[in-house]
């Protein structure tokens, strides 16, 4: 497993890949500190509605640019798909919010992908007060 650092996001940018999923609020805080961290931000997802607070692609065709770094923000049960489209579309790094939001089987295929995965959120390193305490705790 790959440790966080802010060099995770390769040159400076990341690929949401489920935003926004079901008005989750943690989004809300995310999405700006990746912003205020000078982290340029590509959203997709097929199921999307418009009226977001960032442009949302499709899919990987519609991107402009396609970013080596891709946070997942998709249900647990809908990860799999995506992991061969990553791959096969230049996508080299994975991050995944907390173990909780991923089934092993998924790490494990992003591994043997050959896609370098690690689980945090990323607001232990992105955010601040609570969310740096949190990192120290955790080892991130």
């Amino acid at each position: 497993m790959a440790k966080l650092t802010k060099d995770y996001f390769s040159d400076g940018e990341v690929l949401i890949i489920g935003y926004p999923l079901n008005d989750d609020p943690s989004m809300k805080m995310i999405l700006p500190a990746f912003i205020r961290n000078n982290i340029k931000v590509y959203a997709m997802n097929p199921k999307a509605s418009s009226g977001q607070d960032i442009k949302v692609y499709k899919s990987f065709s519609e991107l402009p640019k396609i970013p080596k770094c891709a946070y997942i923000y998709l249900e647990k049960d809908e990860i799999t798909p995506w992991i061969s489209d990553m791959v096969k579309n230049g996508v080299t790094r994975v991050l995944f919010h907390s173990k909780q939001d991923v089934e092993p089987a998924d790490v494990e295929a992003c591994k043997n992908a050959g896609l370098e995965t690690a689980i945090a959120c990323p607001m232990m390193l992105l955010g601040k007060g609570l969310h740096k305490f949190h990192k120290f705790l955790a080892g991130v």
